[in-house]
């Protein structure tokens, strides 16, 4: 892992131990979610939140991506915990039926604006797979996008309990207004 990325755990740790950790619930196992994760940096990260923050005694991970070499990557590097990595397009991730009631779906830097239709039907999957009391939790790079991204889970249906500005979120010099983890949004699924 390099500086920078390690550097972002830390801060992405603070925030789900901040804004995300009150409204996750006691847990003896608890399973997470995590669509399009790449190389999923943020495995251990997820886990040990998790863990600590539901009391859980097991926490599981699964994580989806169609890039097969992030994929591989992502199972190298968390040989040593308790994950799962498919190679699959999230949103047809409605055909495991036995992938279901997890108690967290992360998307960290949903591209939304670079495929509405797509980043819709990925939304509205992570939302068929949580259990009753589960949340979905995204990050996003620009303001924009984190504001669209919002606006397509409300209209699926989710209700957002909270959304906040990352303002120790590291600037990415490829774009004006980029920045990792600039925004987090915790958001429940439909009743």
């Amino acid at each position: 892992m390099t500086p920078d990325i390690a550097h972002d755990m830390v801060k992405l740790e603070a925030l789900l131990r901040g804004h995300v950790a009150p409204h996750l619930r006691s847990k003896a196992e608890a399973r997470i979610l995590d669509l399009a994760c790449g190389r999923c940096d943020e495995a251990e990260t997820l886990i040990k939140v998790v863990k600590d923050e539901m009391a859980a005694d097991q926490v599981k991970l699964v994580g989806a991506d169609i890039r097969i070499r992030e994929v591989r990557q992502a199972r190298e590097r968390t040989a040593n915990l308790d994950t799962e990595f498919l190679i699959e397009d999230a949103t047809k991730l409605g055909a495991h039926k036995e992938m279901k009631d997890f108690d967290m779906v992360f998307l960290r830097h949903q591209n939304y604006w670079h495929g509405p239709e797509l980043w819709k039907k990925i939304f509205d999957t992570g939302l068929a797979k949580l259990n009753d009391d589960g949340l979905m939790v995204i990050t996003s790079y620009f303001d924009r996008e984190h504001q669209l991204a919002l606006d397509a889970l409300q209209k699926l249906g989710a209700e957002v309990v909270l959304s906040k500005r990352n303002d120790a979120s590291r600037d990415v010099g490829d774009a004006p207004g980029k920045s990792v983890d600039r925004w987090l949004a915790v958001l429940k699924k439909p009743k």
